[in-house]
């Protein structure tokens, strides 16, 4: 107890993410101490029951409550003395846009920004509620991030973890979470690259854009997730989504009988396009934005990323370097967090969101 005083007045603190997905909850727990390091503590994965979840939004949340009371049981003796950072997922009712707005000298910086922004469609829904972050200021004006997210989304979560007795410090979106776990371990002579990271999730994809060291900005996308990849391999080899599953996680030639190898192979590649359609489109939206310019790199994260030989396939296809995102890769760990082979390639990325989270400091 004495020990755990004294750092909590010297400043150090422990901050949990988490991470609600389709299928599962992810839990981070890093310690930031009063020097201004911080240790990846915990990571966890709690399964969700099925259709405990359905397109972001709950549809059980007896369930619910019971997984992230389990996973919170395993990781946090003491919830007073962590703080909570909990996420929602950006293509499930959540607008991100930037604004520039000029700043008198003596007016009321917060009352310009929200009057500003509450006039663009569609801000300017009443049912939405409003945050924002300025990340520039510079001859009167000011560089914003904006969020609007629907207020009964947002009171359903809320209720949800007052309901399991957690008191959140912070609710942030997946996209954010990711750009915070890129930029922590980004090396620093890469921090102003301009990075693109495509969210590959079980029923929606997404796409979010880093330039200068900054969010520039995202995308929902209609198409690119593993549901679109499933649809295309059931249409064209007659599976089921199990099947699908088991050849997405198979490092070994997988049989179906009436098909070749050849067969699967080729489904594969249909399949792959699915996501690198979706991917362009992004990307051309972002190129339109800024004048042709293309990201230097693009980064995978989500359940798709672990498809073996989609970095490859995108990489030929759009001729920009890809690779799955490895947020821990430079991120001090505990040993007995990682072990001494680490998160497996197929595990390390899903836990990118819950570890942006936990990068925050209160």
């Amino acid at each position: 107890m004495a020990s755990d005083f004294i750092s909590h007045i010297l400043g150090d603190r422990q901050t949990v993410g988490i991470d609600i997905g389709h299928y599962s909850i992810k839990l981070v727990r890093v310690f930031h101490d009063h020097h201004g390091n911080i240790q990846v503590t915990a990571v966890d994965l709690e399964r969700l029951p099925e259709k405990t979840m359905e397109d972001g939004e709950i549809k059980d949340e007896e369930k619910l409550r019971e997984a992230l009371s389990k996973i919170m049981a395993r990781h946090v003796d003491d919830r007073e003395k962590v703080d909570v950072v909990a996420g929602i997922n950006s293509a499930s009712g959540v607008l991100v846009d930037k604004l520039v707005v000029k700043i008198p000298k003596t007016a009321n910086e917060d009352a310009i920004i929200v009057q500003t922004a509450q006039a663009r469609p569609p801000f300017d829904d009443q049912d939405n509620i409003l945050d924002y972050e300025v990340y520039d200021r510079e001859d009167g004006q000011a560089k914003i991030n904006i969020v609007a997210a629907k207020s009964a989304m947002l009171d359903s979560w809320g209720q949800l973890y007052k309901n399991t007795d957690i008191a959140l410090s912070a609710l942030d979106v997946d996209i954010f979470g990711l750009a915070n776990a890129y930029m922590a371990s980004v090396a620093p002579e890469n921090r102003n690259d301009t990075v693109a990271i495509f969210n590959i999730g079980e029923k929606k994809a997404s796409i979010v854009f880093l330039m200068d060291g900054f969010f520039h900005s995202t995308r929902a996308l209609t198409s690119g997730s593993m549901e679109s990849v499933i649809n295309m391999l059931s249409r064209h080899l007659g599976i089921d989504a199990n099947k699908c599953h088991e050849i997405f996680e198979s490092d070994k030639s997988v049989t179906i009988e009436g098909f070749s190898e050849a067969d699967i192979e080729s489904a594969m590649q249909l399949a792959f396009e699915e996501i690198v359609g979706a991917l362009e489109f992004g990307i051309r939206y972002f190129s339109n934005s800024e004048s042709g310019e293309k990201p230097t790199k693009i980064l995978l994260s989500g359940g798709g990323t672990s498809l073996t030989g989609l970095c490859e396939h995108i990489q030929d296809r759009i001729e920009i370097p890809t690779e799955g995102i490895n947020p821990f890769e430079k991120i001090p760990c505990s040993p007995d967090v990682v072990g001494e082979l680490g998160l497996s390639k197929a595990l390390v990325n899903i836990y990118a969101p819950a570890l942006g989270y936990a990068m925050r400091k209160f």
